[in-house]
């Protein structure tokens, strides 16, 4: 079955890719395909689309997660397309009639190349340049991996605590400070480990955790999206993130706060 499809690009229209479509003007022909599906719909997502567009036609994927070998799986199957990663912190929530209430402050969009990942993507097309024009914080990266890397690290902290913690919102993130801080500890090994080319200085872990915490501030009356899935008994993203840490010896904080979610 295809994925939704909005007629501005969007591919997948949960609450993230409606909240994207806000921003995103029409037009006959997308300047990118953005991808907002879950991580473990990427591969099934992009099989679908890959005859749809042409290959000119950059894809962009906004999944949360560690998605690169279902990218690098991909890849001969989508030949010289232009393939971004990317990311957003573009939030929402639901109204009482069911709508969304979109946020265009404390929010950043940004994707760009990631060097030896893809093939024939390091540069931009002026078509995205323009469409990264509309997202609030928008921009074009030509090394993406280190903001991946970093938003990567947050999303691993924050849902993963917040889930297995039942905590609906952000804010009450600060219940748990010593968990967040241990996690924190864990989650910037275990980047280490799956981008051991990108490592990170002593000073990391203290700049990480100031941005843990901004983080966590504006976004303190969010509804944790991981917590909404476990709650509505949905597949979760954590095999992408904590649960990425099954793979290595150690990390014992983050195999419990898995093994929480998932069951």
């Amino acid at each position: 079955m295809v994925h939704a499809v909005s007629p501005k690009g969007i591919i997948g229209l949960g609450a993230l890719g409606q909240a994207i479509d806000r921003f995103v003007p029409a037009r006959e022909n997308p300047a990118a395909i953005l991808f907002t599906v879950k991580a473990f719909d990427l591969e099934k997502a992009m099989t679908e689309q890959s005859n749809l567009w042409p290959e000119s036609t950059p894809f962009v994927t906004l999944c949360n997660g560690y998605i690169w070998p279902i990218i690098e799986k991909m890849r001969p199957r989508l030949g010289q397309r232009p393939i971004r990663v990317g990311m957003t912190t573009i939030g929402s929530t639901l109204k009482p009639d069911g709508s969304l209430n979109v946020f265009s402050t404390n929010t950043a969009t940004a994707w760009g190349h990631w060097p030896n990942l893809t093939v024939d993507s390091e540069h931009p097309t002026p078509q995205e340049l323009e469409l990264l024009k509309v997202f609030p914080g928008g921009m074009w990266l030509d090394d993406v991996r280190p903001t991946i890397r970093k938003k990567w690290i947050l999303n691993v902290v924050i849902n993963s605590v917040a889930a297995a913690y039942k905590l609906e919102r952000n804010e009450l993130l600060s219940s748990q400070k010593a968990r967040v801080e241990e996690a924190l500890q864990e989650a910037l090994e275990l980047a280490k480990k799956l981008w051991p080319s990108l490592g990170g200085d002593a000073s990391e872990e203290t700049k990480m955790a100031a941005q843990l915490w901004q983080v966590v501030a504006a976004t303190g009356g969010n509804q944790n999206s991981m917590v909404r899935d476990v709650s509505l008994g949905r597949k979760t993203e954590s095999d992408y993130l904590a649960g990425m840490a099954l793979h290595y010896d150690g990390f014992p904080l983050l195999k419990s706060l898995h093994k929480a979610i998932v069951g």
